[in-house]
């Protein structure tokens, strides 16, 4: 009777995960290899992205990537 009853998820994510929902397909994988990559510092990064537009703190930024917000304890 209740299968498929499933917790909203935007509530459980944090929000660069909350507003990359809102990227298109392509901008999200973007997006996702920037995270990823060393190459970009959270300071760096948080400010290109202010620059086209996709604004988050650094702070948030900076917890998302090292997995310490509220998007990597849904996952586990």
């Amino acid at each position: 009777m209740l299968e498929g009853l499933t917790p909203p998820t935007e509530n459980f994510l944090c929000l660069m995960g909350r507003k990359s929902l809102e990227l298109s397909k392509e901008d999200q994988e973007v997006l996702e290899t920037s995270l990823a990559d060393p190459r970009w510092s959270s300071a760096a990064l948080k400010k290109a992205l202010d620059d086209l537009g996709f604004s988050v703190g650094e702070t948030v930024l900076r917890k998302h990537r090292a997995r310490e917000c509220n998007c990597a304890r849904k996952s586990k």
